[in-house]
């Protein structure tokens, strides 16, 4: 009986979601529509949006996994979150201005407009191609771990890991047909069922764990304080939230959220708006999570701390409640990385070298999440442990395209030679130091592979900056870039046709 209810309740959202997708269908006029729904949503859609592909499935997993199993360094998802919106904030002119004058689909696009040439949008683009192919894969494994739980005993794990397989990739059918219209309005909806139903069921949960003697005061001293050295080193918690603060907006499926508004206002009011929302729903989730680690099971599977919690409780309502905002939640965020991806790969690798018509690139970009979702699939059911390692490793790769993004938007010195060499370099640093210290570097006082690689990144894109200066006329064309953006009754940073001065350009 139990498994009928659990399956109806996720065939009932399902039809909720698609109910959405259909009231909202519309013809998309070409390829940039598609691409950035029409840079179309108000900051209440962008607001949902952000939450929905920020706090993925995972994150009641995985990270909660981290709170339960480790204390509180888990909150440091808490920080890099406000500092991630903070710089949300202060990007968001330049990015959605410049996307909306010069037609931009894509975060690679944004790079090639900056730095301007070929590498400086290839090599983005497959780096994004990589590293959100773990990040997929890991989605995968959230949705068999609902599967898993919301049958009841009558799938394995791995059955269960198929299951959700599947459903996702039934779902990717109309996220192939509707682009990132479909994505954002279905956000929307899936946003109030992860975090606005999900906090209010968190509250219970937490009042439940009071309740029954499973406060803070039974949790031991070494949960309830940082890591000062020890194993991870001093540094970790640093690396930890430093990657994950610039880290997101080096993601694809986040970034593109900054083409898909109507205007800047409604970026930077969604940055606003995203920020005590984040911190209401995170806060509970990773004190839910923390105060579970008490709980008889949890310490042996973290990963698993809330269906825990659940089965400790009693009955299947609960244990459907939060298999349905884990659904809720990573839909969204595979939908959106999907969606992305594909679109990097029709716009940023194929149409770059094999020129096409909005026709040809819809079709590669279709194909693309086609092969992409399958391909995810298939590694997915190979099966894989340790979730938040997965994720932390992805991190690192992505980072570095925090260097040539960030000094890109703020500073007008740097080129396109620091940006492709320091770009590789630093990727190949991270990946080559994290094949050997996945999480942290014992003896560089637990620094992750990521920041070694921002280092050697930085040092490259800065040298080649000083070192190999632009041409007159390519300072003309990136002075003319940041002039534009200026915010009105300001003085822009005058366009230079002498040696740059040193020091960034202030916009």
């Amino acid at each position: 009986m139990n498994v009928f209810l659990g399956y109806g309740m996720v065939a009932l959202f399902f039809c909720g979601v698609l109910c959405t997708l259909y009231i909202h269908r519309r013809r998309d006029a070409d390829f940039t529509d598609y691409a950035v729904g029409g840079r179309s949503f108000g900051s209440g859609y962008q607001t949902m949006s952000v939450l929905n592909t920020w706090f993925p499935g995972s994150v009641f997993i995985a990270d909660a996994g981290m709170a339960a199993g480790s204390g509180v360094i888990g909150f440091h998802l808490l920080v890099y979150g406000l500092f991630a919106y903070l710089l949300m904030y202060l990007m968001s002119r330049r990015v959605w201005m410049w996307g909306a004058r010069h037609g931009l689909r894509t975060q690679s696009d944004l790079f090639g407009l900056r730095y301007g040439g070929t590498a400086s949008r290839t090599v983005p683009a497959l780096i994004q191609v990589l590293v959100n192919f773990p990040m997929t894969v890991l989605g995968m494994q959230a949705m068999g771990l609902i599967f898993y739980y919301i049958s009841f005993g009558h799938l394995s794990y791995s059955q269960s890991v198929l299951a959700g397989v599947l459903v996702l990739v039934a779902r990717q059918f109309w996220t192939v047909r509707m682009g990132m219209r479909g994505v954002v309005v279905t956000d929307f909806y899936q946003g109030m069922i992860a975090y606005v139903f999900g906090s209010a069921l968190l509250v219970g949960l937490i009042v439940y764990l009071a309740v029954n003697g499973h406060g803070f005061a039974r949790l031991p001293l070494e949960r309830l304080t940082l890591p000062a050295g020890g194993d991870s080193g001093g540094l970790y918690l640093f690396a930890l939230t430093f990657t994950g603060s610039v880290g997101g907006w080096c993601l694809s499926g986040m970034f593109v959220r900054l083409f898909t508004a109507d205007g800047v206002r409604s970026v930077k009011r969604s940055a606003v708006f995203v920020m005590p929302a984040s911190l209401v729903f995170a806060g509970l989730l990773l004190t839910a999570a923390l105060l579970s680690g008490t709980l008889p099971g949890v310490s042996d599977n973290p990963d698993r701390a809330l269906f825990t919690l659940a089965q400790h409780i009693g009955g299947p309502w609960v244990i459907i409640a939060i298999a349905l905002c884990v659904l809720a939640a990573q839909i969204g965020m595979a939908d959106g990385v999907l969606q992305s991806v594909g679109t990097l790969i029709s716009n940023d690798l194929v149409a770059v070298y094999r020129p096409m018509n909005d026709k040809g690139r819809l079709l590669a970009a279709k194909v693309s999440i086609a092969v992409y979702t399958v391909a995810s699939a298939l590694v997915a059911n190979l099966g894989l442990s340790n979730l938040i390692t997965l994720s932390i490793m992805a991190y690192q790769g992505v980072v570095q395209l925090a260097v040539p993004q960030f000094l890109g938007l703020f500073w007008q010195r740097g080129n396109r030679t620091g940006t492709v060499a320091g770009t590789v370099a630093g990727f190949v640093t991270a990946a080559g130091l994290s094949a050997v210290y996945p999480t942290f570097i014992p003896w560089l006082n637990g620094l992750t592979s990521g920041i070694v690689g921002l280092a050697v990144n930085l040092a490259v894109y800065v040298g080649c900056a000083y070192l190999l200066p632009q041409s007159t006329a390519e300072r003309r064309r990136v002075g003319e870039l940041f002039t534009a953006t200026a915010v009105p009754g300001t003085r822009a940073a005058p366009t230079r046709t002498a040696a740059p001065p040193p020091g960034p350009a202030q916009a």
